[in-house]
């Protein structure tokens, strides 16, 4: 595996199965279908990774984002003696946004004093009492050169043998996506970007408890979409939450816990796809099918045979699409 960080899928099973590979507990990843506080509120997530096309040619200002105010405060101590600094770390290599906003997440959940602390486990826990004197910049280097958290990241990513690993800088021609995160910290609502100077805070309703997360949430997840063309519709919304399986046998409701054991169970077998690259098996049965086609003489026939059903199919979608005008 090369030393570079390459790119993850913007997916619930994903992300879930990464953060348990890192030794995290009872926490899972649910994709939004629709963003309405209500559709939240039942889900009562402790945070959000939102991904987005980033504007590469957008121009950004230390002083004042485009929403909210950055609060460079948060992140060097605390104001009171039941807070702990928002744990913020610049993003300092490309394609680790995905796992910087997952991290960014679980590790102010698991350091603040609400409800709804998270278990990091060990290792993570290891990681953030190394990086918890150090700057952003600094943090983020040390994400991007922990073995452990590249490694469990690249596990995820898709196999294929036509992307290469070497990067470029992206220019305004290239789609570049970019994940970030929100999450009520110290009772306040921040939004957590690698890419900008510090935390930034939305506090235009006031304080944001872990339980008026969702209702202050949705607003300004509305207006980071409405600043992009009617025609973007290329957003990604995961919401993270308690296991939703601990939920089910807490309540003791036996059809919640089936529905989520056989979620598990899809997920887990798409996770296993991704890691095979099958474009040599389907080389070898190719291979294989056309051997057989010529010893048996009929290949000649079996090729125009294919190209006549092609040729069927493609009128047929044609007539479809007049039928579809009219």
């Amino acid at each position: 595996m090369s030393g570079g960080w390459n790119t993850i899928e913007s997916d619930a099973g994903v992300f879930t199965f990464l953060i348990e590979s890192l030794g995290v507990k009872n926490v899972q990843f649910e994709e939004l279908i629709s963003l309405d506080v209500e559709s939240l509120e039942q889900l009562q997530p402790t945070g959000i990774i939102f991904l987005f096309k980033y504007p590469t040619d957008e121009k950004h200002s230390r002083d004042k984002p485009l929403d909210g105010e950055f609060d460079y405060t948060a992140v060097q101590g605390p104001h009171r003696e039941d807070e702990k600094p928002v744990w913020f770390a610049a993003q300092t290599i490309q394609n680790a946004c995905g796992t910087q906003a997952l991290l960014s997440l679980v590790f102010n959940k698991h350091r603040t004093h609400e409800d709804g602390q998270i278990d990091i486990g060990p290792d993570l826990q290891d990681f953030v009492d190394f990086t918890s004197g150090f700057p952003p910049d600094i943090r983020g280097e040390a994400l991007s050169n922990s073995d452990l958290i590249r490694s469990v990241h690249n596990s995820f990513a898709r196999s294929s043998p036509f992307v290469s690993d070497e990067t470029h800088m992206a220019t305004g021609d290239d789609d570049v996506y970019h994940f970030i995160a929100y999450a009520s910290i110290n009772n306040t609502l921040f939004e957590l970007d690698g890419l900008q100077p510090a935390p930034i805070r939305h506090s235009e309703r006031g304080a944001c408890s872990s339980e008026q997360f969702a209702a202050q949430v949705v607003p300004v997840l509305q207006r980071r979409i409405e600043r992009y063309p009617a025609t973007e519709i290329r957003f990604n919304l995961l919401a993270m939450c308690e296991d939703l399986r601990a939920r089910a046998r807490a309540i003791g409701d036996e059809e919640m816990l089936a529905r989520e054991g056989a979620k598990r169970r899809e997920w887990r077998w798409e996770n296993a796809l991704r890691r095979h690259n099958f474009v040599g098996f389907i080389g070898e049965v190719m291979k294989g099918v056309t051997g057989q086609k010529m010893r048996e003489g009929t290949h000649d026939r079996w090729v125009e045979d294919a190209k006549t059903a092609t040729k069927k199919r493609v009128e047929e979608r044609r007539k479809k699409g007049q039928q579809g005008e009219e």
